[in-house]
């Protein structure tokens, strides 16, 4: 018997460690890590987590990461994992090493153990983001999954670049609502972004609780619809993307309005969840300008007691009363109660000082104080403010604005003016503290298409021209949505993701050894992930429909993706109709014989894209003209004077003109009230659509054959537009005027058969 007992035991552990998996190896293609450790070795096998899992702590400052793991699991797996300090086997180990930099953290992981060291908390909360990473995608379940709970074997040490690695969202244009906030901060954590800025109040609404001011949100948070409001509506009849969130309307005063404000309460929420996640929340009540919404309420607080739009941006407060100050102070009074972050932003972008400079009360505050201008007024309310900050232990924050008229060291600045470097000059000799955050790159309410992920993979946000010290003022880059087209939240986050992605990247990872063929890899690694956490991210655009498609007899239209990606198709359809999963799916070139609409957009599984549209137009040749030329070239004519209208320009035979290689303004930059024209013949090589664009600022006409190809008329910046036109083979007659704006930068053009590159209009093509 007792022989038979020992051969039964034998078999049950026989059995029992047959029945044991052998724990799996990953290689370094499944290590898709964001933003990227800057040292990392991939070991063999890895760390399963169970629901025995110990995890063991030294000291206090690890619980607030430990914590977030703890609940990562409970929601994904339904374990109760137990926090202890005291040793265990198969357990996490959360361990102090003093000398680590902030945000440092080492990762150690063996099929036996995991070791996570830091600091501070901080590093302890991007190590486990980075576990959370190496985890599967399902431990962004909201629901219980069944998996296996595998953590490759790992080392990593790792720190970041910058210690302000931030993200923004606009509150007044379009609202959020707090879980929406809330789930913004867990994609922020997800990829250790540690800075969120709310930006609280603009002309639009005005989005936080002041109880000393309770108009501010009983009427400043709710607002009549505007033209923000009917383009969104208009872009969602074919795209729910744009759909606006009804449940921010309601009834006020008897009329429907669109609006919603945050409690002091819930302020109070947002700051508790971001700090567990350790964001720091930053607040932004912008003033003196885009106080409009304050202002419809307060109107004691303007220059001549009215509120409203000037020409391009609403009136300031007045700065040379003092009750405006005494507002603006009980207003901060109250958000730096509920705020703790160290920064307090007071925005100061894009301020009207045209009512300053006819307001007698600002016009005497300039005398009395000795100051130089407009400018020096408002730098003498920042500094004014900035004292007021700092009796109450914050320190103040603006738009680069605030540099002009004068900055005291204290103040930090946030670049965003990228056409205007000076700014930045201006703050770095200083000795400012400075955030990046240019429209250059960090502007994500822009398209994806113009402001693309490779882009802002690749901008670097330190001036070359900076010294070394310079560079050490530089805290760190932030990414801005700001919502005026943003009217929802799954809109903000196809704005986001995934070029949030670059930044966390950007702020965390060296310049040195970038590379962003294996960040991109990375990139769409994520998107399974993103799916369970329910992001409605960026996937490429059609390309092949951005432009008008003319036809004689028939074409083939090609279309592709913007870029590659495992996973997306395109829908097409050549009605006019909205394209679905139900229509024709592209594989191959298609061909087109006549006049119609053709729309398609790109899906993955269920994300979608921005339609893309392009009417198909029918046309006929435009026969050759019967000249004989004699020499290459254009005749340019000047003419001077002022004209209202593009077309209004003449030329008559008896015009002086003299002959040019190529249209360009390089020889009147220097020039006033001049307009040229340009004339000659355009060669074309074959029977074929040609595609004409010109590139101007002021405004420009294009003529070929009489008939008007590129309409780049009106008055405005630089700016391209695109004509076609189908003509024969042989010499066509071509006119270009064009009247600049004030100051000439620009005007081009350029040529190509329809399909293929565009190239600039010379001597080559051209004759008289």
């Amino acid at each position: 018997m007792k022989n038979c007992l020992a051969f039964i035991t034998l078999i049950t552990l026989f059995f029992a460690s047959c029945s044991q998996k052998p724990k799996p190896t990953f290689t370094a293609a499944d290590i898709t890590l964001i933003p990227k450790p800057l040292q990392l070795e991939l070991g063999e096998s890895s760390f399963e987590v169970t629901s025995t899992t110990a995890i063991v702590l030294e000291g206090d400052s690890p619980k607030k990461a430990a914590d977030y793991l703890v609940g990562l699991f409970k929601t994904a797996a339904n374990f109760n994992l137990e926090l202890q300090n005291t040793l265990a086997k198969e357990a996490i180990f959360f361990t102090t090493e003093e000398g680590l930099n902030e945000g440092a953290y080492k990762l150690k992981v063996n099929p036996t153990s995991i070791h996570i060291t830091a600091s501070e908390e901080t590093g302890f909360f991007n190590a486990v983001q980075t576990i959370r990473q190496l985890l599967p995608k399902a431990i962004e379940s909201k629901k219980v999954i069944d998996v296996a709970w595998y953590i490759p074997s790992i080392s990593i040490e790792d720190e970041p670049r910058f210690k302000w690695r931030g993200m923004h969202m606009d509150f007044s244009r379009h609202f959020f609502k707090v879980d929406e906030v809330k789930s913004f901060l867990d994609y922020m954590a997800l990829y250790k972004m540690n800075t969120y800025h709310m930006h609280l109040t603009d002309d639009q609404g005005w989005r936080m609780e002041i109880k000393k001011y309770p108009l501010l949100t009983e009427k400043g948070a709710w607002r009549l619809p505007n033209n923000q409001d009917s383009i969104c509506n208009t872009r969602a009849v074919e795209n729910e993307l744009f759909k606006i969130d009804e449940s921010n309307f309601k009834e006020v005063d008897g009329e429907r309005k669109y609006g919603g404000f945050f409690t002091q309460e819930e302020i109070k929420e947002i700051v508790a969840y971001a700090g567990d996640r350790n964001i720091t929340v930053i607040p932004e009540i912008d003033m003196p300008g885009h106080f409009k919404s304050a202002i419809d309420n307060y109107t004691y607080l303007s220059c001549n007691e009215d509120s409203g739009w000037d020409t391009v941006f609403t009136y300031p407060a007045c700065l040379g009363k003092e009750t405006t100050y005494e507002f603006m102070k009980n207003i901060l009074s109250e958000v730096v109660e509920i705020f703790p972050s160290k920064y307090i932003h007071i925005g100061g972008d894009e301020v009207n000082i045209k009512s300053w400079e006819k307001c007698p009360h600002c016009q005497k505050a300039i005398k009395e104080y000795g100051l130089a201008d407009e400018h020096e007024l408002q730098s003498h309310f920042n500094r004014d403010i900035e004292q007021f900050l700092h009796s109450k232990g914050k320190k103040l924050m603006g738009w680069d604005e605030i540099v002009e008229g004068g900055l005291t060291k204290e103040a930090t600045i946030m670049w965003w003016r990228g056409w205007r470097p000076d700014a930045l000059k201006k703050a770095a000799e200083n000795g400012n503290d400075v955030v990046i955050s240019t429209t250059d790159a960090y502007y994500f309410d822009y398209l994806n298409e113009g402001n693309p992920l490779e882009k802002i993979y690749g901008y670097e946000p330190i001036p070359e021209s900076f010294t070394k010290e310079q560079s050490e003022n530089v805290m760190g880059i932030q990414a801005n949505l700001w919502s005026e087209w943003i009217p929802n939240f799954k809109r903000l986050q196809y704005q986001a993701f995934p070029r949030m992605l670059a930044v966390a990247e950007n702020g965390w990872a060296p310049q040195k050894g970038k590379d962003f063929e294996g960040f991109n890899a990375r990139v769409e690694k994520q998107y399974d992930r993103l799916d369970v956490l329910n992001v409605h991210y960026y996937i490429p655009a059609v390309k092949g429909l951005d432009k008008e498609i003319m036809i004689v007899d028939s074409t083939l239209v090609p279309l592709e993706l913007a870029y590659p990606l495992e996973g997306v198709e395109i829908f097409y359809t050549l009605d006019g109709s909205v394209p679905t999963q139900k229509s024709l799916k592209y594989e191959k070139p298609f061909s087109v014989k006549d006049t119609m609409i053709i729309k398609a957009r790109a899906y993955r599984n269920d994300i979608f894209n921005d339609i893309k549209t392009v009417k198909v137009v029918k046309s006929e040749y435009v026969d050759a003209a019967a000249v004989d030329i004699k020499e290459k070239g254009f005749r340019r004519y000047v003419l001077k004077g002022k004209y209202k209208e593009v077309d209004n320009i003449k030329t008559w035979t008896n015009n002086k003109w003299e002959k040019v290689d190529s249209v360009d303004v390089a020889d009147f930059v220097d020039e006033k009230n001049f307009n040229l024209v340009y004339t000659g013949y355009f060669y074309a090589d074959k029977d074929d659509v040609y595609e004409f664009e010109t590139r101007s600022d002021g405004g420009d006409h294009l003529y070929i054959a009489d008939k008007l190809v590129v309409d780049n008329g009106g008055w405005h910046g630089p700016r391209k537009r695109f004509g076609k036109i189908a003509l024969r083979k042989g010499w066509h007659p071509i006119v270009l005027k064009y009247r600049p704006s004030d100051k000439p930068r620009v005007i081009e053009v350029k040529y190509a058969v329809q399909g293929e590159e565009l190239v600039p209009l010379k001597t080559q093509a051209t004759g008289f």
